[in-house]
């Protein structure tokens, strides 16, 4: 058995974060991941200057590989009529892609990883955490999201008093042709919200990069929702004729 000072579950934003941040704290920290890095997460992917300035995230630093895509203003409409269109004027958010994000605060950590490592068993032994059987420490902190492990063994993992949000969404590099054609811009994400106000689609360029999703509070009909609304924005020249 491994023993550490902190076991942190997920290492994700949440969870890198806590580990760099404990870097010079002097304890032996481990973080655990039941998926390798990078990996997709399903978000449209964007974040504030206060994110940024938090974790501090030097701008020209991450923009040098990665896509960093200001955002000034915000088109937002009901599907079906004419949207409306907040002009900001200053830069109010940033375009991210999540599998660069999550990695770039990941290879900030220089604590042991282990990465591509489900968590199949949680137990309490003699004042201290074991966790599959393989590592234990007096501390354990879940930072895996919705479903993590640690919120399920304390009972904090989704009950059925929840409502289901579901959600389909896809990030891709377009071609030269698509990004000519793509009417949408990179700083001006589009929302779009179901009629029936359950829920509602996106529409964001990032640079060369188009991230499209619909989420809603139930799958009834989700995939029919998506591609009614796919193809509103394909007539109406938003995203490009060819996906």
């Amino acid at each position: 058995m491994d023993y550490y000072d902190l076991i942190i579950v997920g290492a994700g934003p949440a969870g890198s974060t806590l580990a760099q941040s404990l870097q010079d704290s002097g304890k032996h920290i481990l973080l655990i991941d039941k998926q390798d890095f990078p990996r997709d997460k399903t978000c449209a992917g964007w974040v504030t200057p206060a994110v940024m300035n938090t974790l501090n995230i030097d701008r020209d630093d991450y923009s040098h590989g990665r896509t960093l895509q200001p955002i000034r203003r915000f088109r937002i409409g009901m599907m079906g009529q004419s949207p409306v269109e907040n002009d900001h004027g200053d830069v109010v958010s940033y375009g991210i892609r999540r599998c660069e994000f999550d990695t770039y605060l990941l290879d900030r950590v220089t604590a042991p990883k282990m990465l591509s490592t489900p968590v199949k068993s949680i137990k309490r032994e003699g004042g201290n955490w074991q966790v599959n059987g393989t590592w234990e420490a007096p501390l354990i902190i879940g930072a895996g999201g919705h479903f993590c492990p640690v919120a399920q063994l304390l009972g904090e993992g989704p009950g059925s008093h929840e409502t289901i949000v579901a959600a389909k969404e896809v990030e891709f590099e377009m071609t030269t042709e698509q990004a000519q054609s793509c009417q949408a811009r990179g700083d001006t994400p589009e929302l779009w919200f179901c009629r029936d106000l359950k829920g509602y689609a996106w529409v964001f360029r990032k640079e060369n990069y188009l991230n499209i999703g619909l989420g809603r509070e139930d799958n009834h009909r989700l995939t029919e929702h998506l591609e009614a609304f796919v193809q509103d924005m394909k007539d109406t020249g938003r995203i490009p004729s060819d996906l």
